[in-house]
């Protein structure tokens, strides 16, 4: 049995100091509100009693139950939480005992001779990509001890090694010894007041006003409305604090887990499980939602087998190494697509960034146990059936019909690869083409300039991290021009890993502007390069149709940006319809809808008569984009929104979207195929 594992650290000390006086903060502001409430409970029932002994008449009679409503309807709005069922279900769980998983209990139980700690009460599993700690969080569990219970995610079994299971495990079993989790609870319960109180309380003050019979009973139902709302006002100030001081715990919480997860295991199993861990929910994710864009064409029999193919998949387009039976990622892979160099620490969240834990991992004391590097999922009994149960349970919760072909990994695998244009953009391309166009503009001038360019390297890694370079600038500025216009909503920012002030940020935003030229310039001259290899090593007829590809696709690039800005200024004129309004914001909404239709229907006419994308356009799509341009829609008329109109110009929206990006996206497909043809030559 380990005696010595980590101890928690001072931040950690200091957080839960914070988190503490902030969850007191909050309660003792909830518990002065319940007292203003029963105060005014009993002075306004005070007073309807005077009310009645003045004088008793229907109208003081009135009066009197106006005023004592007052001050129950504000009561039961504090206290109504308390009565709310929960609606969470274990029904997505499978529970599993030791007499049934016996070689995952023995992990279990190894865990809690190490860590100390009582073992969970009970163990399920789940269908996610996940592991975690939980309790049935009543209201009454704040005052009452209770038995936690473990839940593992068949997602996650799936795609590690016994060792890295352990690891994840014994970080679990270290959030089992923290008592700053009997916090959470509290924390929890404020947020359940909070989202009944300020989120959720539509319904209630809609019952108090129609509950409010007369003009009489109406007035009084206005004034405990008014109440209501001061008083939420409150809880939701006061609630910031606390929220963003729990998170801030939490993040200490999680380093603490990872210490004594090391401690019993070993750095190597937990950070390669870490660095992972991302890969395997993409996967997951992914093969999903396969079968929900499908729209009910296909099922799947077992997504874990889905997920094993598409980690894969997605580990070939990325290069990412097979140790051991399972993808190896590197911590430089998780930031090859993140080449922001702003770091602004999020205060709300309340886990750590993966590659600042694997930082502190790379520190912490440990046993070094030997690794384990059997699948996990070895150690499940009857894994194959529980993947399968876990498949028809994950659809059941997310409302996942059973209709459509059941269908094996293998036709899954066939239809995805099909289906994925990432493919093409990547595998002959190193991801080049994955966010960046090829677009030349000056094409002929190019021709001109036609030597052969000898170095082939146009798709290292060097080339493409420079596409991501761009990207990266590119956002670091929209966030930098933020931080100038907004200085107040953050105090400071790091840039480089130097600390500035949110003031500050203008002052960068030149440097940036001028890296980014550079970048893009450098993307150009590659661009020039790769036409001109291609360019040179086609036969005639090749050449003229790579010209033809680049010009229509420099055409396209340019029209895409001009249509789509037309598009999204006037889908802001149309969100008015989305939510409920009185009948005078509705018209004031339908003039200027109706002010900016023209212009957006002349930018119809262009895409119909004159643009690069009409050829892409059947005759259904065709006569639906010009009878909006031909119509003369009102939208709204007599009180009543008229159906037919307002589905008309929703539909016309979905089709000159889906045209400008299916069209893009298809001219870009055309041409990087022939270029893939000629590379495989």
């Amino acid at each position: 049995m380990t005696n010595n594992l980590p101890k928690i650290s001072s931040a950690y000390q200091s957080k839960l100091i914070s988190a503490v006086v902030s969850v007191s903060a909050f309660f003792l502001m909830y518990l002065i509100l319940i007292a203003a409430a029963l105060l005014m409970v009993f002075l306004l029932g005070y007073g309807a009693i005077k009310l009645l002994i003045i004088q008793f008449n229907y109208f003081t009679m009135l009066g009197a139950a106006g005023l004592f409503s007052v001050g129950v309807f504000v009561f039961i709005f504090l206290v109504k939480f308390i009565f709310r069922k929960s609606n969470y279900s274990t029904r997505h769980l499978i529970e599993v005992h030791r007499s049934h998983q016996p070689e995952l209990f023995a992990i279990i139980d190894e865990i809690v001779v190490e860590t100390k700690v009582k073992a969970p009460q009970k163990v399920f599993l789940s269908p996610d990509v996940n592991a975690s700690v939980s309790y049935n969080s009543v209201f009454w569990s704040m005052f009452l001890p209770v038995r936690k219970n473990l839940t593992i995610g068949v997602g996650l079994i799936n795609s590690t090694s016994v060792g890295e299971l352990k690891t994840i495990l014994a970080h679990e079993f270290g959030h089992f010894s923290q008592r700053s989790m009997k916090l959470g609870g509290y924390v929890n319960q404020a947020e359940k007041i909070i989202f009944e109180t300020v989120y959720n309380n539509k319904d209630y003050e809609n019952f108090i006003m129609e509950f409010s019979g007369n003009a009489i009973f109406k007035f009084f139902g206005l004034i405990s409305v008014s109440f209501i709302n001061a008083f939420q006002s409150v809880l939701k100030t006061s609630s910031n604090f606390l929220f963003k001081n729990h998170a801030s715990l939490q993040r200490e919480m999680e380093y603490h887990a990872d210490a004594i997860s090391t401690f019993i295991t070993n750095r190597e199993e937990q950070t390669s499980s870490l660095l992972r861990l991302e890969l395997s929910d993409v996967a997951f994710n992914h093969s999903f939602n396969f079968y929900i864009e499908s729209q009910q064409k296909y099922l799947p029999k077992d997504l874990y087998k889905n997920q094993v193919s598409l980690m894969k998949i997605l580990s070939e387009r990325n290069n990412h190494p097979y140790v051991n039976g399972l993808p190896q990622i590197d911590p430089e892979d998780l930031t090859r697509y993140n080449k922001s160099r702003i770091e602004i620490e999020d205060q709300w969240t309340s886990h750590p960034d993966i590659l600042k834990r694997i930082e502190r991992i790379k520190t912490n004391e440990t046993q070094n146990i030997p690794s384990d590097h059997r699948y996990a999922k070895e150690i499940i009994n009857g894994f194959d059936t529980i993947c399968e149960t876990m498949t028809a349970k994950y659809l059941t919760l997310y409302g996942v019909k059973n209709v459509g072909e059941v269908i094996d990994d293998e036709q899954f695998v066939a239809l995805y690869l099909d289906k994925s244009t990432y493919q093409t953009f990547s595998v002959n391309f190193n991801g080049y083409y994955e966010r960046h166009h090829p677009v030349l503009e000056n094409i002929e001038a190019v021709i001109a300039d036609s030597t052969p360019d000898h170095d082939h390297d146009f798709f290292s890694d060097k080339k493409v991290s420079l596409v991501y370079e761009k990207s990266g600038i590119e956002n670091d500025l929209q966030t930098l021009q933020y931080l100038a216009s907004h200085p107040k909503e953050i105090a400071t920012f790091r840039f480089d890993a130097i600390l500035y002030k949110s003031k500050d940020a203008g002052s960068l935003i030149p440097r940036l502007e001028k890296e980014l030229k550079k970048v893009k310039e450098e993307l150009q001259e590659n661009d020039k390069a790769i036409f001109r290899h291609y360019y040179h090593i086609s036969s005639e007829d090749v050449k003229k149709d790579l010209f033809s590809k680049y010009h229509t696709f420099a055409i396209l690039d340019k029209e895409f940006d001009d249509f789509q800005k037309s598009l999204n200024e006037f889908t802001g004129y149309l969100q008015f319809m989305a939510v409920t309004l009185p009948f005078e914001e509705i018209r004031k909404h339908r003039a200027k809808l109706l002010k900016a239709e023209e212009p957006f229907k002349q930018k119809v006419r262009e895409l119909l008569e004159n643009s690069a994308y009409k050829v892409a356009l059947n005759e259904e799509d065709k006569n639906l984009l010009q009878q909006f341009v031909d119509s003369e829609y009102i939208y709204f008329n007599k009180d009543r929104y008229i159906d037919h109109e307002v589905s008309s110009v929703s539909l016309v929206i979905e089709k000159y979207q889906a045209l400008l990006n299916d069209h893009y996206l298809n001219s870009k497909l055309e041409l990087l195929n022939l270029q893939s043809g000629l590379h495989k030559n």
